[in-house]
């Protein structure tokens, strides 16, 4: 649909595990070269770990690709079925298809004999099993048993296992666990960083022959790595769903409000609010719950030099409660000279100039993000309502002893620092950056910078920590960008920074 408004000869992000679209990280090759090793060398067991849609199957393509010619291989795509199918299904593939009616004890011997044979010329046997976290423990012994056919020296079968971290716990199960010591070879694959999402965006377009500078804005690739988490098969989705939308509005370039109708299209969450409350409701609830809080804090910080019986301001009515005005949706970080300075944590702690995007046939350096407004009207600075802002307060006054001496919290390398502008508050910051001030993301950004004493007054010039993003596995609806508690985007729910007003600054 798309492909010829923007250049593309195919499609970059079809969901499809076409060896061609891989982008080689150092996790990848190094997961790349395990695998490589582990069947030429003959280990025997061999096992690929990642969660899902981080490019297992895509590797396992590329390895095939890359074996030696001497070696026959067999993938399995499906592993949940019997043993007896699978090996039905291991000779058929290896060109000896059994007889109908053929038992186990025969399919094994007519394996043992093709295994030797193919020994005899030369050559080796692997087999890939794809969702390895689906096979059951009976199988599993079974493919344990059937390493035995070796000779004296050697491994005669190859076998890898690759699956999500679910794969991982049942391998740890006492009952398999002469399987698990078996494994001599391992290898994982990560989800992609901030910058290496960057980069995979770039790469995927050019292996589709298109020309990625000036398409994605800085900002919509940082919307992007938060709703994904850095998971590839998130980023395609999202970049193709951005594309379309792109496209139905006759638009060559990608900005934060094409990422964040694809996140809604795909139901995810990054920034939203209840449409149907509107903005103003919901800032009224926040500052009746920020009070509620702040009751709480304050009789409960005795420790940090509160009084519990100390007089308190009382709370206004949900009737009376004095609602902000509506703010401007978030800016887009923009490109500022070197002197206005962001630290990159990636770069600061290597002194590596090479985080850079793509451009052309070479790679320049990466642009600087700055917490600094564009050239739109500059609205008010969104101060929390008070209940709101003393509950931060209170939080922030048991660290009130070492805040200052205590430096803000180093974290992952993917954590964003952004450099303080004269009229920013955390909320206008929060809503620049994640999209939404909402009580959750304002304490995560809290508990990154303990120094932060009121969060409607920071000094011009101050290094503040934008947290990244955390995957958490094992709920549903999981993935990355999401904060802990909340819950896949619903048909009621709009993205509050969807503003056609808002322009991008696009990708140099």
């Amino acid at each position: 649909m798309y492909r010829a408004f923007f250049g593309f000869r195919e499609k970059p992000f079809n969901l499809t595990p076409d060896p061609k679209f891989l982008y080689l990280n150092a996790s990848y090759r190094e997961a790349l070269a395990a695998l490589h090793y582990g069947v030429v060398d003959r280990k025997g067991f061999v096992s690929l770990i990642g969660e899902a849609g981080t490019g297992k199957t895509t590797l396992l393509r590329r390895l095939l690709s890359e074996l030696p010619r001497e070696t026959r291989s067999v993938l399995v795509i499906n592993p949940a079925i019997g043993f007896e199918e699978m090996l039905r299904f291991i000779l058929s593939d290896l060109g000896h298809p059994p007889a109908a009616g053929a038992g186990k004890l025969d399919m094994l011997e007519a394996l043992n004999a093709e295994l030797l044979d193919t020994l005899a010329r030369g050559g080796n046997v692997v087999v890939l099993i794809d969702e390895a976290q689906d096979l059951t423990i009976p199988v599993l012994e079974e493919l344990r048993l059937l390493s035995n056919l070796e000779t004296a020296k050697e491994k005669i079968l190859q076998l890898v296992l690759a699956g999500q971290p679910e794969f991982d716990a049942l391998l740890a199960r006492p009952e398999i666990r002469q399987l698990r010591q078996r494994i001599s070879v391992s290898a994982r694959l990560r989800p992609l960083a901030r910058t290496e999402v960057r980069a995979y965006v770039g790469a995927r377009i050019a292996a589709a022959g298109g020309d990625v500078r000036g398409l994605f804005t800085p900002a919509a690739l940082f919307r992007l790595w938060w709703f994904s988490g850095g998971v590839p098969r998130l980023v395609n989705a999202a970049c193709d769903n951005a594309l379309v939308t792109a496209y139905a509005h006759g638009k060559r370039t990608i900005g934060w409000r094409e990422i964040g109708e694809a996140m809604r299209d795909l139901r995810r969450r990054s920034a939203w609010i209840p449409s149907r409350m509107g903005r103003a409701a919901a800032l009224g609830a926040a500052a009746v719950f920020g009070g509620a809080l702040a009751v709480v804090s304050l009789v409960s910080a005795r420790g940090g030099g509160w009084r519990a019986d100390a007089p308190l301001v009382p709370a206004a009515s949900p009737a009376t409660v004095a609602v902000p005005a509506p703010t401007r949706p978030p800016v887009e970080p923009t490109a500022a000279p070197a002197s206005a300075a962001v630290v990159d944590p990636a770069v600061a702690a290597t002194g590596d100039p090479a985080v850079a995007v793509l451009s052309g046939s070479r790679l320049e350096p990466e642009p600087v993000e700055t917490a600094a407004a564009t050239s739109l009207p500059e609205p008010a600075a969104t101060l929390l309502p008070e209940p709101a802002a003393a509950a931060v307060r209170a939080e922030a006054a048991q660290h009130a002893n070492d805040a200052e001496a205590r430096p803000a919290r180093t974290g992952r390398s993917d954590d964003l620092r952004v450099t303080v502008s004269g009229g920013d508050t955390v909320a206008d910051l929060a809503t620049r950056y994640y999209g939404s001030a909402t009580p959750r993301v304002l304490a995560m950004i809290q508990k990154a910078n303990p120094w932060l004493d009121d969060p409607n007054v920071i000094a011009a010039g101050r290094i503040l920590v934008l947290p990244a993003p955390r995957l958490d596995y094992g709920r549903p609806g999981a993935g990355g960008g999401m904060l802990p508690g909340e819950e896949p985007l619903s048909d009621d729910d709009e993205l509050a920074t969807d503003d056609p007003g808002v322009d991008d600054d696009p990708l140099p």
